[in-house]
This record gives structure tokens, sequence and C-alpha cells, in this order.
């Protein structure tokens, strides 16, 4: 499957009502009309997993089976008219990436969806200059990977691989991975616990660089109707 993740700003003076109007009655309509789109979630970002202010204010996450399903969305009209309307005008710093879903681990004991917001952690991050992916990959694939899934209240575990998209551009990262709980209640739980800290402190950290992470709630999942 492939995961393509939209974020963005509300610009200085921006209106949130205003943006949020034309975001429910432009933008996702559009997106949901394109061929072979297989899910679309809507999030809002929380803050970075510092504690400080969130370094995007919204986004958007589209998923896709495969290459065919992903070239024949790019190749549509409704594609070429996303981001040219009144929204796209009415946003600053979009940034986009495109990764390809390596694995999505759901736990036998995850927890059923609550009643408030899923809550989910992203993280992406670049190999050092001076190492090879051979020398990073094992340090998160064979410990920090199991460490994750380790986790108490883990719903699902996505691990990615960052693709070179588009055509003619390098990806800006290496790697990416999603770690999501029901709620914000077992997030906050979760996130001061032992085994949390073991992932803190299992090696990954240090061994790769740029590694940035955001929190954010999942406000809206759909998948067109079979």
């Amino acid at each position: 499957m492939i995961w393509l993740r939209a974020t963005w700003h509300l610009p200085a003076g921006g209106s949130p009502d205003e943006v949020d109007a034309l975001l429910r009655g432009e933008h996702v309509p559009a997106v949901r009309s394109l061929p072979g789109i297989a899910r679309h979630r809507m999030t809002t970002a929380l803050r970075n997993n510092d504690g400080t202010h969130p370094s995007w204010w919204r986004g958007e996450d589209l998923f896709f089976e495969d290459d065919d399903a992903f070239a024949s969305a790019q190749g549509s009209p409704a594609w070429a008219d996303l981001w040219a309307g009144a929204f796209g005008e009415k946003i600053a710093g979009l940034w986009r990436e495109a990764y390809d879903v390596v694995e999505a681990f759901v736990p036998d004991d995850a927890p059923a969806p609550s009643a408030g917001l899923a809550t989910a952690l992203f993280g992406t991050w670049h190999v050092p200059p001076h190492l090879t992916p051979a020398d990073v990959d094992p340090v998160y694939l064979d410990v920090h990977v199991p460490n994750v899934r380790r986790l108490p209240r883990l719903q699902r575990h996505t691990t990615l691989l960052t693709r070179d998209w588009p055509q003619g551009r390098h990806a800006d990262t290496w790697r990416g991975a999603e770690i999501r709980f029901a709620d914000e209640a077992d997030f906050r739980a979760v996130h001061s616990s032992p085994q949390y800290q073991a992932i803190r402190e299992d090696g990954f950290n240090v061994s790769v660089a740029s590694h940035h992470v955001s929190i954010y709630v999942i406000d809206e999942e759909w998948a067109p109707k079979s």
C-alpha cells in the first residue's frame, strides 16, 4: 500500500473557520473523488514530541493499494485540481511525502476504538551522512520496532519506507512510522510508561539524523463504499 501524507499551516491572519469551510466543502470531496483511493484520513496536530508547538496545523493521509492505483489518481483531472482552488490559496507551508507501507502491525490485544479521537505519533528520520542504511536499519528493525510493539494499549504500528516522489525528486526522509492509540488518554499513559522509556533508550534515536516526531488526532477516517 502507498501512503501519501500532507500537512499545512494556517497563515498569519488566516481565518480557521474560512479555511475549514473550504477544506470540507471543496478539498475533501475532490480528494474522495480520486480514482483508486482506498482510504482518506483528516488529522489535526496537537504538539511536537518534545512538547513544543506543533510544526503544522492540519493534515490528511491518502492511501492507495498499489502503484497502478496511485498512478491512476495522479493522472486524473481531480488530482490536477486538488490544490488549484480557493483552499490551496488560503493555506501555507504545504508539505507532502509519499511512503510505501512496509508493515501495518496490530497487536492481538489491540484496544477497540473509543468514543474519543484516535491519537497518533508520526516520526521520520534520515540516515546520517557518515552511515549507510545498512548501518541504521538493523537498530531500527531488530531493536526499536520490537520495543515499540511491546507498548501497552498500542492500537497499531505502521512502518514506512519513503518514496522518491514526485518523479525526479529525492525523498526528504529515509523511513517513517506511525504508532496509534485509541484516544489521547491511552497515549498520555503510555508516554510516561517504562516501556516507552525503553524505546527512548534503545539506541535508535542516536543512530539516525533529523528525527522529527509529531503528535496528532485523527478527526475522521473515510473509505469508499464497496
